[in-house]
């Protein structure tokens, strides 16, 4: 509009109007907030509702001709509107950072500086803490998923049609319509089951035993670096993509994608040594067809000496698996690392196989007779019957591959999707069950309850806040303990390793072993026998959470219970410590038996230390950041099942303590409309075992 015209404004004129009137527009923004909080029920109510709902309607109008007419004043000056600018979803997102700060500031640490907090309330904070956070963090996640975290979106692309997935819709459209937010966690884990087709198949074998060539072989590929000394700290993953990718996450920064020619440079030890780059998970992606109906390879680097410990430490470091694979050389033997993984993946549950290397080098008949012995050696010394194949990598014998896939990958894929679908129909009618319970809930006046009943449901509140606190002190233990083993002296573990090679070197029964190994196999039993020790901390922690649940669950008197292992089944796959390759060579000393024990270790140490004191120093260093990285991880696993029962539990102990209370009729003939559809529903579908 041009200035200086007698009936017009000029551009400070129109400023100020604009302004003003978006000043207006906020201040009846904040009326409408008024209305809605006052009858919202807050818990700490500011506002008293004096109007009534006829009331309300009509100055809800007169607002919306306050706008009308703002929106006409600017129109008719010309004056352009502003757009919007501020997305909805990340002006919450910051809000809720602030939310969570204030919680976190709750806990016992930040509530010293007020006085001392006696150890049984800093539980009592740390659960109060950890129930709040853990309702701010599904919130923020909802928000940050996007249309990722829409539970009806998600259910039209699924596949299948079966009963579970009419359930599923019904249970979607009532968990929305009465605001269940607490079993939404819920509804999204089954749905992510129903999501995963996936298939792991972990390949064990020994350094050189060609494992890297026929996992090449078996995927028509040779993206795998062959002849190569692997990490030994991470598993590779091999999964369908259309596209060739390689994921690499890191313990120090944020995961980066390469190009698939840049995989040796993290997985193999004279390009990583020591796993010095902080890598904690790498998969790589392709366009294997062998790889499309949701199968992963798992290229394991061995176990080397870890597979010699007890099976349950060995177990904690194994990748989760549906079928492990021994790769073993046609032409060599079964060692007793093979036999000791077979038998940790048989006391594990998870099916076995082996595969003989290189069958391409034996006639039919040496075959035959290859696989009897192998199949009688681990029948007579593991007791167990295992199905054994001969490969090769050779073009020439690729229908061994072939017959491998169909005789031993077809019918056990078929049998995990059939056993998936019996497990999520198991979940959904827990969760049917449950989504009843909190309706019939929302129907029941609390003077409907026995008094020890109620009772009985204050104790289960007050037992699942302190199993909260339980876990957000065991997320502080963590972060201590892996703290505390990077402040374990280098020369404290090497005085251990020098111990270690004098008394070997003492012993009449030594078996001559070169000390590198010696040192390398010490060293790497020190710090892992430290970190098993968290491991089982987080293990008792883990069945202490399920007992917790198991009981609310039975005072609920509903079936939804995790199962024994469901929280503890995470804490696998922890990362292994990798001390890299040691080529010293160091002589007993000549002198031994003369000057005693105590001196020998003493000069053993001080050459450990100048020889491989800076190499342990950086292996260490980055084992901490793996440890700390897996740690978080894992916790936040256990904390997502964990929270998935337990906030569903809460909410319906809620209900019936009397904190919802039913507001008006129309309500409480939904609730029953509801209640009579899910019966039918279930009457009209119901989900076979």
């Amino acid at each position: 509009m041009p200035e200086g015209s007698a009936n017009v404004l000029n551009s400070n004129h129109e400023r100020r109007l604009s302004v003003t009137c978006r000043y207006i527009d906020k201040l009846l923004a904040d009326m409408e907030s008024i209305l809605s909080v006052s009858s919202s029920g807050p818990a700490f109510p500011q506002y008293t509702p004096d109007l009534t709902s006829a009331q309300r309607r009509v100055v809800e109008d007169y607002i919306g001709r306050i706008r009308a007419q703002l929106i006409r004043v600017l129109d008719g000056q010309n004056i352009e509107r502003p757009s919007a600018d501020i997305p909805v979803g990340r002006s919450l997102h910051s809000t809720l950072t602030f939310v969570d700060i204030a919680v976190e500031e709750l806990k016992p640490e930040y509530m010293r500086g007020y006085g001392e907090v006696p150890s049984q309330a800093a539980v009592e904070l740390n659960g109060i803490a950890g129930e709040l956070q853990g309702l701010v963090r599904q919130l923020d996640h909802y928000l940050m998923r996007g249309t990722g975290e829409n539970l009806q979106q998600r259910l039209e692309k699924l596949e299948q049609t079966g009963d579970e997935v009419l359930l599923l819709r019904k249970l979607e459209k009532v968990i929305a319509e009465h605001g269940l937010v607490e079993f939404r966690s819920t509804l999204s884990m089954i749905l992510d089951r129903l999501e995963d087709n996936s298939f792991e198949i972990a390949m064990f074998g020994r350094v050189s035993s060609g494992k890297s060539s026929l996992l090449n072989a078996i995927l028509e590929t040779d993206v795998l670096p062959v002849g190569v000394t692997p990490i030994t700290a991470v598993p590779t993953r091999l999964a369908y993509a259309e596209s060739s990718l390689v994921n690499v996450w890191f313990a120090n920064r944020s995961p980066e994608r390469y190009e698939i020619s840049l995989l040796p440079e993290f997985v193999a030890e004279q390009l990583n040594p020591g796993n010095e780059k902080h890598v904690t998970r790498i998969v790589v992606q392709m366009a294997s067809p062998r790889l499309r109906d949701g199968i992963t390879f798992v290229d394991t680097p061995g176990l080397g000496s870890l597979a010699t410990r007890g099976a349950a430490e060995t177990l904690a470091y194994l990748p989760r698996c549906d079928l492990g694979v021994v790769l073993i050389d046609a032409g060599s033997t079964l060692t007793p690392d093979d036999l000791q993984t077979i038998q940790i993946l048989y006391d594990a549950a998870i099916p076995a196989t082996v595969l003989l290397s290189k069958a391409d080098l034996l006639t039919g008949q040496e075959q035959s007779r290859v696989i009897e012995y192998v199949k009688d050696h681990i029948r007579k010394e593991l007791n167990v019957e295992l199905a054994i194949h001969a490969v090769s990598v050779v073009r020439e014998s690729k229908e061994l591959l072939t017959r491998w896939f169909e005789d031993d990958i077809a019918p056990l894929y078929s049998q995990r999707q059939h056993l998936k679908i019996r497990s999520i129909r198991r979940k959904l009618g827990g969760l049917r069950q449950s989504v009843e319970i909190a309706l019939r809930g929302r129907l029941r006046r609390k003077d409907q309850i026995s008094i020890k009943k109620l009772e009985q449901l204050r104790v289960v509140e007050a037992e699942l806040r302190q199993a909260s606190g339980r876990l957000e002190e065991m997320k502080k233990t963590t972060r201590r303990s892996a703290d505390e083993l990077q402040h374990l002296s280098s020369r404290k573990i090497l005085q251990i390793a020098g111990a270690h090679l004098v008394e070997s070197w003492s012993s009449p029964d030594s078996d001559e072993k070169p000390t590198s190994e010696i040192v390398s196999s010490t060293v790497t039993r020190t710090v892992q026998e430290q970190s098993e020790a968290l491991r089982r901390r987080m293990e008792v922690l883990a069945h202490k959470l399920t007992e917790t649940l198991q009981s609310a669950a039975r005072v609920l008197d509903i079936t939804d219970v995790p199962a024994e292992e469901e929280l503890a089944s995470v804490l696998r796959e922890m990362p292994v410590f990798d001390l890299g390759q040691l080529t010293f060579s160091l002589r007993r000393p000549a002198l031994l038996t003369l000057v005693g024990r105590k001196m020998s270790e003493s000069f053993v140490t001080k050459r450990l230390t100048r020889l491989i004191g800076a190499q342990l120093k950086r292996s260490l260093s980055a084992y901490c950041s793996l440890l700390c990285d897996w740690s978080e991880w894992t916790l936040g696993q256990v904390q997502r099942r964990f929270d998935a029962y337990a906030n569903s539990y809460r909410a319906q102990i809620e209900g019936l303590l009397g904190n919802q209370e039913m507001r008006t009729g129309q309500d409480e003939d939904s609730i029953r409309r509801d209640l009579e559809s899910l019966e039918n529903t279930l009457r009209e579908h119901p989900l076979a075992s």
